[in-house]
């Protein structure tokens, strides 16, 4: 058994910590080791003429990082279902096993950077804004209602507005509850 996962299993065996006193010591477990965890990622695009840009957001406990989906990894993605990072949701659950974690889907290095790939400091934003939508799509005369979520994120210099489909994401009130729980900014609606 690794040290992490010594560490780890201490965590998720305390019974007397709450999951946010537990999200915490988890943070600071990760940060003594000189990693970023991954806390929730989460698949979204943005609307671009004349096409959509799909990305990839991953949240780790100092900054979002933007990542363009390449053609093979937008055909191939499942979506994320409230985008747990594998170690957090070891540590609140009592279903998943370390075993069932991989490694490189749990953490990112903290001076990794990819020309794809783009990140915005909790600090450098000035509006976090999280919203349901509903749109109607109209299709031989039925109308389907496709529910959809929004995220928009202000920064001093730049203003980023990502549509997340419910369907790779899962519902508002479990994205918001673990963006709530996991994030230090605060959630606008609106």
């Amino acid at each position: 058994m690794s040290e992490l996962e010594i560490d780890l299993n201490r965590i998720k065996s305390d019974s007397t910590l709450s999951d946010v006193q537990k999200i915490k010591m988890f943070c600071d477990l990760m940060d003594d080791r000189n990693v970023e965890p991954i806390i929730l990622r989460l698949s979204g695009y943005v609307k671009q003429k004349p096409m959509k840009i799909d990305y990839l957001l991953t949240f780790t406990p100092s900054r979002i990082i933007l990542f363009k989906k390449n053609f093979i990894r937008k055909l191939t993605d499942p979506g994320f279902v409230a985008g747990l990072g594998p170690y957090l949701y070891y540590i609140l659950s009592k279903k998943i096993e370390y075993s069932d974690i991989k490694k490189k889907d749990a953490f990112v290095l903290k001076d990794n950077s990819d020309l794809n790939e783009a990140s915005i400091n909790y600090k450098n934003i000035t509006k976090f804004v999280f919203y349901p939508d509903v749109k109607t799509l109209v299709s031989n005369m039925l109308g389907t209602a496709i529910k959809e979520n929004v995220l928009i994120i202000n920064t001093d210099n730049e203003k980023y507005e990502f549509i997340l489909p419910t369907g790779k994401n899962g519902d508002y009130n479990k994205t918001l509850y673990w963006l709530k729980m996991c994030l230090p900014i605060k959630i606008s609606k609106k």
